[in-house]
């Protein structure tokens, strides 16, 4: 009799789990199926149309009638932005029970990255390939000429729009030239509207006595500036180059006032004289962070 008292406990508790099991799957495929999908942009979209925007969920290879649980949003991402180059996904949101809201962004053209006089990668700030052009005309309405790149860049030949150029060195340097300059307040727009050309190169350093990267960018006015020690206050000295500028370009008398002072008359300074200058920002070993005006 107690035999059998335990094999009908065993049964009643393989029933309960059974049943539990029964209704998780039930739940499963009815309640946490994915019947609704969306998509957000976080900023205003210059390229995505409604039309695109339905495409994009169509082709994103999130299947309504699916479970929310079976979901991969790691590889549903890495789909989505590599069909749809100018898409960054910012995250996948699960809304329980059954709802599916991909959060995006238009990724800008922010870099037109010379690989030969033939090639040029137009990329975002994260140096992701938004398209390859055979040309490229440099103006402030398109992204800013990257020069200096050639030799380090490692995928030249077999990079595809969608995907992300890799470099054999300084690649986090050069990804946080985009964000540095976002933290100096100056959005994609103004960026391209200010700067003509950005050169990465390198030289000895005079406070180390290294060899360290440094970047050479030039405005629209022709203005050089040289920023050195890019990994350490590299969104100061953006800002303290913009606010330079401002000086040595917008507020000549401020620039001139040495010549000034020394009895030259302001109209006898050529207007393009601050050509013969560069700017040069550099940080000493105490991270102070020196600016000098030094004459070509």
């Amino acid at each position: 009799m107690k035999e059998l008292k335990k094999f009908k406990g065993w049964i009643i508790a393989l029933g309960v789990i059974l049943g539990v099991v029964l209704l998780v799957v039930i739940l499963n495929f009815t309640l946490f199926s994915i019947s609704t999908i969306e998509i957000d942009f976080k900023n205003q979209t210059q390229i995505f149309t409604e039309e695109s925007k339905s495409n994009i969920i169509a082709n994103s290879g999130i299947n309504k009638g699916t479970s929310v649980f079976g979901l991969s949003k790691k590889s549903a991402k890495a789909k989505l932005e590599r069909d749809n180059p100018y898409l960054k996904v910012v995250n996948i949101e699960t809304v329980f029970p059954n709802k599916i809201i991909i959060h995006c962004a238009e990724r800008e053209e922010t870099y037109a990255v010379k690989a030969s006089d033939k090639k040029y990668f137009i990329c975002d700030a994260d140096f992701k390939v938004l398209n390859i052009q055979p040309s490229y005309r440099n103006d402030q309405y398109n992204a800013i000429l990257f020069n200096g790149l050639e030799s380090i860049i490692q995928n030249t030949n077999r990079v595809n729009a969608g995907e992300f150029l890799e470099f054999s060195s300084e690649e986090k340097i050069l990804k946080s030239i985009g964000s540095s300059l976002l933290q100096a307040n100056k959005n994609v727009s103004e960026q391209r509207a200010l700067i003509q050309e950005i050169n990465f190169t390198s030289a000895i350093y005079l406070y180390t006595a290294t060899n360290l990267p440094y970047l050479e960018i030039k405005d629209y006015n022709n203005f050089i500036t040289n920023i050195y020690v890019l990994d350490d206050l590299l969104a100061q000295k953006f800002n303290y180059m913009f606010l330079s500028l401002s000086q040595v370009i917008y507020n000549p008398r401020v620039f001139f006032e040495k010549e000034l002072s020394e009895g030259k008359n302001y109209d006898e300074i050529p207007q393009d004289y601050y050509l013969g200058y560069t700017l040069q920002i550099r940080q000493n070993l105490s991270r102070q962070i020196l600016l000098t005006l030094e004459k070509n």
